[in-house]
């Protein structure tokens, strides 16, 4: 099976890419031709993969599900027994509730009571016998050999062909009529994936400070886990001006300590703060699980002793294409306003799956080379740290391996401390770019020097 998981992996690494999140209001400006539509159901990615002498429901992660839906791999095995190879791509979703969603995929291949309503949702083809170049010749051959009867275990899901004009008809019909969880959009070039956008209240955790002045770049958010404990749920970088403003007084008063870096995108480190200020965000959507299919698991805290300090780990989530809408004075950082409540809304999963993994105390960090620049000049003293450093908590938290630390303060500059943060996984690389950090800020006029 190892040539199977090779091509899933492979086709999903290309079809994640080729994903476009879009919103009903952004469905205008597509290009004006001919589109494939169909309902998006909320629930997992799964293969279904055969060869000549066997077949399996799989995911990228090699996780074997084919004796938990056995009427769904029966129904497929006798409907492709004609074929000698296949790999299909589909949906594996829920009938627990009106809607599908992943949440209730989640709980029904965890309780042996609820696998009969599981259902496969088949929308593409990997792998068959014959050549299918079109998206159109291969749903045409999947009509033909597993048909469309949603009612079966195992079934394709109907497509439309339609011009650009009518998409928000099917959307309408389809989300706003039927409740459905949004609709997919492909050809041959292009997949869109069209929702409804949702709020949520979420926790502000930390943040990260733009190139301009007094300005909030992104601010990382959290739900409480419980009374005291809160989870990490993903970042946020799309800020008005005028709430960035706001949001910049609050949070440098209330910056704190913790026993563990954050960095951003860009390589800045996050400030962390006291977890006091609630923020209503928008999203288009969420990522349940990695892309190896892997639950997501993100760090856990807790604020104690003016810190906040990791605690280990829980099931969580990634917010995706998130928008900051407002800032919540009428809500309470509790976890009653902006709880586990928040993200079971978006999810469909319950409290008691967002498992949690404790941590009795983090491992320290090994230092493994340190260098310090300094230049005196008319303007002040100016100081450039560079640290690198073994973090030792990559088994137990969202931590790199390694992390280079680079600080440049000067005592004349308006803004006299800027830091970035660089992660490897690969010591030798890691120890390269220090070196060469160091040799490029290494210039005229500045001087090892031996201080803290």
């Amino acid at each position: 099976m190892y040539e199977n998981i090779s091509k899933i992996v492979q086709y999903k690494n290309t079809i994640t890419r080729k994903y476009i999140s879009i919103s009903d209001n952004e469905i205008d400006p597509l290009p004006k031709e001919k589109y494939w539509i169909s309902k998006k159901y909320d629930g997992q990615l799964w293969f279904y993969c055969k060869s000549e002498n066997s077949s399996k429901i799989i995911n990228t992660s090699e996780r074997d599900i084919s004796d938990i839906v056995i009427d769904i791999k029966n129904e497929l095995d006798q409907k492709s027994k004609k074929l000698k190879k296949l790999i299909l791509a589909g949906e594996l979703y829920s009938l627990e509730n009106d809607r599908e969603r992943y949440g209730d995929t989640i709980s029904c291949l965890s309780n042996k009571s609820k696998v009969k309503q599981l259902r496969f949702g088949i929308f593409d083809i990997i792998l068959s016998d014959k050549l299918l170049s079109t998206f159109e010749d291969k749903y045409n051959f999947l009509v033909k050999n597993i048909g469309i009867d949603s009612q079966q275990h195992a079934h394709v899901i109907e497509h439309v062909h339609m011009d650009q004009k009518d998409i928000k008809k099917i959307f309408k019909d389809k989300v706003e009529v039927n409740n459905a969880e949004g609709i997919i959009v492909r050809n041959d070039t292009s997949i869109y994936k069209v929702k409804n956008e949702e709020t949520a209240d979420f926790l502000v955790t930390g943040y990260t400070l733009d190139d301009k002045p007094n300005e909030i770049r992104s601010i990382s958010l959290g739900v409480f886990l419980n009374e005291t404990e809160i989870v990490h749920v993903g970042s946020c970088g799309n800020i008005s001006k005028n709430l960035n403003k706001d949001l910049f007084k609050k949070l440098t008063k209330i910056k704190t300590n913790s026993n563990f870096q954050k960095i951003a995108s860009n390589g800045s480190a996050y400030n962390f703060v006291k977890p006091e200020v609630v923020c209503e965000i928008k999203l288009l959507d969420f990522q349940g699980d990695k892309s190896n299919d892997d639950p997501i698991r993100h760090l856990k805290f807790e604020y104690l002793n003016n810190s906040l300090n990791a605690t280990g780990r829980a099931r969580s989530i990634s917010i995706l294409n998130s928008t900051l809408i407002n800032i919540r004075a009428d809500k309470d950082a509790s976890f009653d306003d902006c709880g586990l409540e928040q993200l079971s809304k978006i999810t469909g999963m319950n409290k008691d799956q967002f498992e949690e993994l404790t941590i009795d105390e983090i491992p320290k960090s090994k230092l493994i080379k340190k260098e310090i620049l300094k230049k005196e000049s008319k303007k002040g003293i100016a100081i450039k740290k560079f640290m690198f450093w073994k973090t030792n908590k990559e088994q137990v938290a969202d931590y790199p391996s390694y992390l280079c630390y680079y600080l440049d303060y000067s005592e004349g500059r308006g803004d006299p401390i800027k830091r970035k943060m660089y992660p490897f996984e690969d010591e030798k690389l890691g120890i390269a770019y220090f070196g060469n950090l160091v040799e490029s800020n290494f210039k005229k006029g500045w001087e090892k020097h031996n201080g803290a």
